[in-house]
C-alpha cells in the first residue's frame, strides 16, 4: 500500500513536471522570457568578473592621471646647485605605472583636482631640496610633499593612487642616497687625485682621537681634585654652621650675665649714695653731742683746766673724794679732748677724701662699659646670625658647584667612552676587507651601491594559493550572485502554485511542491551551467577542478532555488520580501569582496549562517586549490539547508496558506496589485 501510494505521489509530479513544460514550449514569448531568466544573471557575473579582472595591474593604472607640481626653489649642496624637485618631475616623465601629469603651479594642479582632471595631486613645497639635504648643516628634518587625494571620483581610485605615492618616495629614497653617493665618490675621486689615501686619514684620525682621549683623561683628573676641594669646603663651613648655635647660646648668656652686673652696680652706687649719707649725719650728730657735752661741762677740752664738773650733783654731796673727782676731771679731760681730735680728723678725711663722689663715678664709669660690653655683644650675636644664613647659602653654593663639576665629569667620561668607541671601529673599519671594497665600488661602481642602499634586500613573495588573475578571485562571489538573482526572478515571474486544470490528478501539498519546483529547478541548473562554461572558456578563469566547479554551482543553484521557491509557496509575496532580505545581507556580510573579520559585528556574526559563505568557499576550493576536504564539507552544508528549507516549503505552506490566500485576495481587491 505504502509502495503503491508513493508510486501514485511520483507519477502525479511528472504529470505536473509535463504539463508545465507543454504550456511553456507553446509560447515563443514564455520560452524567450525562460532564457532571459537563464541569460540575464549570467551576463552580471561575466561583466563584473571582466570589470575586475586585473584593476591593479600597469596595463589598468597607466591611465589613472596623476598630477605632479615642483615649487622647490633648489639649494646648495657641497658647492653645487641641487634642486630635488626638479629631479622627480623627470624622473616621473620617465615612468610608466601612472599616467603623470605635470601642471605648470600648484594652483592649476588645485584647479584640475577639483574639475575631477585628476584623480590626485602631489604638491613638491618650496623648502623641498633644503630640508631634504639639509643634513649636511646639522638640521634633521624630514621634508614633506603634499599629497591630494580626489576622493569623489571614485573610491576605489583612491586606493590605487597609494601607488603614486609609494613611486614618489621610492623616487626621493633614490635622488638622496644617489646624491649623497655621487657625492661622496667625488670626493673620495678628489682625494685619490690629490694622494690622500683613506687609510692614511683613518691613520690621522685615530690619532687625533688618541690625544682627545688623553685630554679628556687630564680634564678629568682636574675635575676629580676640584670635586675633592669643594667638598672640603662645604664639609668646613657646615661644621663651622653647625657651631654657631652655641656660641650664640653663650654670647645670650654673656649678655644676661651683664644685665644682672648693670643691676647690681646700681644697686651699690644706691647703697654707697646712702652710707655716705649716713656717715655724714653720724659726723654731724658726733659734733652736737660734743657741742652739747662742752655747754654742760662748760668748758672747752682743748684748754687745760678749764672744764669743771659738778661730780656732787652727779654723784651726791661726799659722794666721791676730791682725789677722784680730780681723776675723773683728768680721764673726762683726755676723753672730751680725743673725742674732739676724732670729730675733726672724721671731717678732715670725708672732706679730704670726697669717697661718695669716687666711688659713685667709678660705679657709673663701669656701668658706662658694660652697657658698651653689651652693645658690643648685640652687635657680635646679630653678625653671627648673619653669618649663619651667608654661611648656609655658601655652603649650598658649594654643593652645587661640586654636583656641576661631577655632572662635567660625567660628560668627559661619557665623551671618552664614545671617542674609545669610535676609535674602536676606526681600527675595526681599517682592517676591515669590506671597506676597502665599498671605497672600490664608490670610484667604480656608484650606480650599483645606490640600487643596493635604496633597497638593501628584497622581498620574495611566495603566494599560497595563487591567482593568476584578480577577476578569478572575484569569480565566486559574482557567479553565487547571478544564481541566487536567477531563482529570485524566476519566483517573481512564475507562479509557484498551481491552477486547478483539466488533465491533472489531484494533487497533495508536497505534490504540487515538488510538481512545480521542477521548473524552477531546471531554469536554476541551466542558468549555473551557462554561467559555468562562460567562466571557464569565454572569460577564462583560473581553474584546477572545473568539473567540482561545476558541481558547487549546480548544488548552489538546488540550494537557492529551493530557498526562493519555499519561502514563496509557504508564503507568498511575505516570503519574496524575506528572499530579498536574505540576498541583501549576504551581499553585504558575505565576505565576497571585504575579508569577513573587516567587516561589523552583525554580519560577523551572521557569516556562520550564510550560504553565500559555504557556496563561495567551495568554488575557491576548485579555483585556487583545496585543502582538508574544506570542498565536501561545504557542499554537505549547502545540502543540508537544502532539507531545512523543502521541510520549510512544505510544514510551512500548509500551515500559513489560508493566510496566503487571505492576503492575495487583499491584494486582487486593490486592482493595482497582482494576488501572487
Amino acid at each position: 500500500m505504502l509502495m503503491k501510494s508513493f508510486k501514485q505521489s511520483i507519477s502525479n509530479i511528472f504529470a505536473v513536471v509535463k504539463s508545465d513544460a507543454k504550456r511553456l514550449s507553446r509560447s515563443v514569448v514564455a520560452v524567450v522570457c525562460v532564457f532571459g531568466l537563464a541569460l540575464v544573471p549570467c551576463l552580471y557575473a561575466w561583466f563584473n568578473i571582466m570589470s575586475n579582472w586585473d584593476p591593479y595591474t600597469v596595463e589598468s593604472t597607466k591611465n589613472l592621471k596623476i598630477a605632479v607640481a615642483s615649487e622647490d626653489l633648489g639649494t646648495n649642496f657641497l658647492g653645487m646647485d641641487f634642486n630635488v624637485g626638479d629631479i622627480i618631475i623627470e624622473r616621473l616623465k620617465a615612468n610608466d605605472q601612472i599616467d603623470w601629469q605635470f601642471p605648470e603651479s600648484s594652483q592649476a594642479l588645485l584647479d584640475g583636482l577639483n574639475s575631477g582632471e585628476y584623480y590626485g595631486g602631489l604638491v613638491i613645497p618650496e623648502d623641498f631640496s633644503e630640508k631634504v639635504l639639509g643634513f649636511t648643516d646639522g638640521e634633521v628634518e624630514k621634508a614633506t610633499i603634499k599629497f591630494y587625494d580626489n576622493q569623489k571620483l571614485n573610491a576605489v581610485a583612491s586606493r590605487v593612487t597609494d601607488r603614486a605615492k609609494g613611486i614618489v618616495e621610492d623616487q626621493i629614497n633614490g635622488i638622496f642616497l644617489a646624491t649623497i653617493i655621487d657625492e661622496m665618490s667625488s670626493f673620495t675621486s678628489l682625494f685619490s687625485g690629490m694622494g690622500i689615501d683613506a687609510t692614511a686619514s683613518l691613520d690621522e684620525l685615530n690619532t687625533q682621537l688618541e690625544n682627545i682621549k688623553s685630554d679628556l683623561r687630564t680634564y678629568i683628573s682636574i675635575m676629580d681634585s676640584m670635586s675633592s676641594v669643594t667638598q672640603s669646603a662645604a664639609a668646613v663651613t657646615t661644621m663651622t654652621n653647625d657651631l654657631l648655635p652655641d656660641v650664640l647660646r653663650l654670647l645670650s648668656e654673656s649678655r644676661k650675665s651683664v644685665s644682672n652686673m648693670q643691676d647690681r652696680l646700681a644697686t651699690t652706687k644706691e647703697d654707697v649714695i646712702y652710707a655716705a649719707d649716713s656717715i655724714r649725719n653720724t659726723s654731724e650728730e658726733l659734733r652736737n653731742a660734743i657741742e652739747r657735752l662742752d655747754a654742760a661741762t662748760g668748758g672747752n677740752p682743748g684748754e687745760a683746766g678749764n672744764s669743771y664738773i659738778d661730780w656732787d650733783a652727779l654723784y651726791g654731796e661726799g659722794g666721791i673724794t676730791d682725789y677722784e673727782a680730780e681723776i675723773l676731771d683728768d680721764l673726762y679731760y683726755d676723753v672730751n679732748k680725743q673725742l674732739h681730735d676724732s670729730a675733726i680728723r672724721f671731717d678732715d678725711i670725708i672732706q679730704q677724701t670726697s669717697i661718695d663722689s669716687n666711688l659713685i663715678a667709678s660705679i657709673s664709669t663701669l656701668q658706662e662699659s658694660l652697657t658698651n660690653l653689651d652693645s658690643l655683644l648685640a652687635m657680635v650675636e646679630s653678625d653671627i646670625d648673619g653669618q649663619s644664613l651667608t654661611l648656609s647659602q655658601f655652603t649650598q653654593a658649594l654643593n652645587s658647584c661640586t654636583a656641576s663639576i661631577n655632572g662635567t665629569r660625567d660628560v668627559m667620561s661619557y665623551m671618552l667612552n664614545m671617542a674609545t668607541n669610535v676609535q674602536s671601529n676606526i681600527n675595526d673599519l681599517r682592517s676591515s676587507e669590506s671597506f676597502s671594497n665599498i671605497i672600490d665600488l664608490m670610484n667604480d661602481d656608484v650606480a650599483g651601491l645606490v640600487d643596493y642602499l635604496s633597497s638593501p634586500a628584497n622581498l620574495e613573495v611566495v603566494r599560497v594559493y595563487p591567482l593568476e588573475h584578480f577577476g578569478s578571485g572575484m569569480t565566486p562571489f559574482y557567479t553565487v550572485l547571478a544564481i541566487y538573482a536567477s531563482a529570485l526572478l524566476s519566483v517573481s515571474l512564475l507562479h509557484t502554485h498551481i491552477k486547478r486544470r483539466d488533465g491533472l490528478p489531484e494533487l497533495s501539498h508536497s505534490q504540487e511542491y515538488f510538481g512545480r519546483y521542477f521548473t524552477f529547478f531546471a531554469i536554476g541548473q541551466f542558468t549555473a551551467l551557462i554561467t559555468v562554461l562562460g567562466n571557464l572558456f569565454y572569460i577564462g578563469i583560473q581553474c584546477y577542478e572545473p568539473f567540482l566547479f561545476w558541481l558547487a554551482a549546480a548544488v548552489t543553484s538546488l540550494l537557492f532555488t529551493i530557498i526562493n521557491y519555499s519561502l514563496i509557496f509557504a508564503f507568498g509575496n511575505i516570503g519574496e520580501a524575506i528572499s530579498i532580505i536574505i540576498l541583501v545581507i549576504q551581499v553585504a556580510g558575505s565576505g565576497g569582496t571585504y575579508p569577513m573579520q573587516m567587516l561589523p559585528g552583525f554580519f560577523q556574526t551572521l557569516y556562520k549562517f550564510m550560504p553565500f559563505n559555504y557556496a563561495m568557499n567551495a568554488m575557491r576550493e576548485t579555483i585556487c586549490g583545496s585543502y582538508d576536504h574544506i570542498y565536501i564539507k561545504c557542499i554537505l552544508v549547502l545540502l543540508l539547508m537544502c532539507v531545512v528549507f523543502v521541510l520549510i516549503g512544505i510544514f510551512g505552506g500548509k500551515l500559513f496558506d489560508p493566510m496566503r490566500l487571505r492576503f492575495a485576495q487583499s491584494k486582487e481587491k486593490t486592482k493595482i496589485m497582482h494576488g501572487g
